[in-house]
């Protein structure tokens, strides 16, 4: 549930106004892959700093919380911790400490640990920065604007359309169970609150069936078949999309520059 109302404050904070939110989904999106693959791609952990520097200065240029940014990044960077606190161990070569069963720490799994980490930093920030400044239904849009598969964007599309939709349901079917007494609260016995919850999982299988069938009979009804293509406007791009395409890839070639000329 916890989620679900997150996700829905996160939606109607990227539907606000400021700098970045006015900039095009396709350039967003763009952004994003960027500066993913050029993370990833390097080692340098002056570059990976620049970076970050950069993303925490557009988090503030669009009027969100920096506090509230790197909350949310730090509530997904355990998931890679996880992996990376293995690499020590696992990674080939010069052996520093020795361990019990045969287990080895080296140096390199070591330097892989943070190299992977700062990799990772850099990548679920920009993650957060475009889930805050992007709308869900206009990533549907820049897929299909950018020409990724129809049949990928039609999911996705529907996904969005009908996600907050289920969550709406399952409050229903939760508010009739908790007035005829069948909640969850945890004063009841164990078995019976894994059975009621087993009633409320089979009853919103029983609804997602029934409205996918409702959904896709009225798309039929108006034509669709697995050769339609969405409508989507040609609108241009506006200046300040492409400035902030242009300067993207401009600290890209500069940090790039720098490194080639071992400055940094």
């Amino acid at each position: 549930m916890a989620s679900i109302t997150e996700l829905m404050k996160q939606d109607s904070i990227s539907n606000s106004d400021s700098l970045l939110h006015d900039i095009d989904s396709r350039i967003k999106l763009i952004v994003l892959v960027l500066i993913i693959i050029f993370a990833v791609s390097s080692e340098n952990y002056i570059v990976f700093a620049a970076v970050e520097a950069y993303l925490l200065i557009l988090i503030y240029l669009s009027n969100i919380s920096i506090k509230e940014a790197l909350m949310r990044v730090a509530l997904i960077i355990p998931f890679g911790l996880f992996i990376a606190l293995f690499q020590p161990f696992i990674q080939p070569g010069d052996i520093i400490y020795n361990l019990p069963l045969g287990i080895h720490i080296t140096q390199q799994g070591i330097a892989f640990a943070e190299l992977l980490l700062a990799r990772l930093v850099i990548s679920v920030t920009s993650v957060v920065l475009f889930s805050y400044i992007t709308p869900m239904q206009d990533v549907a849009e820049a897929f299909r604007k950018l020409h990724i598969p129809n049949e990928f964007a039609m999911i996705f599309s529907l996904f969005v359309r009908f996600l907050f939709l289920f969550f709406d349901e399952l409050q229903n079917l939760r508010q009739a169970q908790a007035s005829r007494c069948h909640g969850l609260s945890s004063d009841l016995p164990y078995m019976w609150r894994l059975k009621n919850a087993g009633y409320l999982v089979l009853m919103m299988f029983l609804r997602a069936y029934e409205k996918g069938e409702v959904v896709f009979e009225s798309m039929l009804c108006r034509g669709y078949s697995s050769e339609s293509k969405l409508y989507t406007d040609n609108e241009r791009l506006s200046n300040k999309s492409i400035a902030y395409l242009l300067i993207t890839i401009l600290l890209m070639v500069v940090l790039l520059l720098l490194q080639y000329l071992a400055i940094i």
